[in-house]
């Protein structure tokens, strides 16, 4: 097994969190951001163009800055710490696979690399403002942001295995154990490395959230139960 989570750069770490009963849920960092979380804060849900809350869970490492996109770079890390634990004996590496679950949204790489090739296309057809393309800053290699993790890890790995990336939304991390699970059942696979993937731009989920009310004021994870709940069969109210 391998992870990394917020506040934990490790497992070990992650474990410790939730022996401690410690909330990593905090302000979203200086910079992490393309707009600054107090402008564009509102207590009206539903405001268009603004965020319910700026707090949540971030995960943010010096050593993320490059030219990949901090998705990837967190789950190279992570699956590469998981295979290092893997007994494979004599097994073919050509005969291990990699399925993850990754949401597909645009990530921090992906919505700069948009913003690059966007923002002067907008100008002119807006303002009229014609100007010669500016060389790209950010790798254009970033734009494949559902497919290109599992390729990278399993090259990084040199596995030669089914190589594939899915999204069930909330859903996909289950999924990815269970296709792994068939490959292995249907005898397509000797081996199978398997997870969850998640580090979408945050400002345009907590946007996109916002508007649809499902975000919680405080910051902080606050379902919604029914004071009261007939259970079936028992006649008597359960709260």
């Amino acid at each position: 097994m391998g992870g990394v989570f917020p506040g934990a750069p490790t497992l070990a770490d992650f474990w410790r969190l939730i022996d401690e009963g410690r909330d990593t849920c905090r302000p979203v960092p200086p910079g992490r951001w393309l707009l600054e979380g107090s402008s564009i804060r509102s207590s009206i849900a539903g405001a268009p163009d603004a965020v319910l809350t700026d707090r949540g869970c971030f995960i943010d490492d010096p050593s993320l800055a490059g030219e990949l996109d901090p998705m990837v770079q967190l789950l190279l890390r992570a699956g590469q710490a998981a295979f290092a634990q893997a007994r494979i004996g004599s097994l073919k590496r050509d005969d291990i696979g990699v399925v993850l679950g990754n949401i597909a949204l645009p990530t921090a790489a992906a919505s700069a690399l948009g913003d690059e090739i966007l923002a002067p296309l907008y100008e002119q057809k807006v303002f009229g403002r014609t100007q010669k393309p500016a060389e790209l800053a950010t790798r254009p290699l970033n734009r494949y942001v559902t497919g290109l993790p599992a390729a990278l890890l399993a090259r990084s790995l040199g596995l030669g295995g089914t190589c594939y990336t899915l999204d069930a939304a909330c859903a996909s991390s289950l999924y990815a154990v269970k296709l792994a699970c068939d490959e292995l059942l249907a005898h397509r696979a000797g081996a199978m490395l398997a997870g969850g993937l998640s580090r979408p731009d945050s400002l345009y989920t907590q946007m996109g959230f916002s508007q649809l009310r499902a975000l919680s004021p405080s910051g902080r994870c606050s379902p919604v139960m029914c004071s009261r709940v007939r259970c079936c069969g028992a006649g008597s109210p359960r709260s």
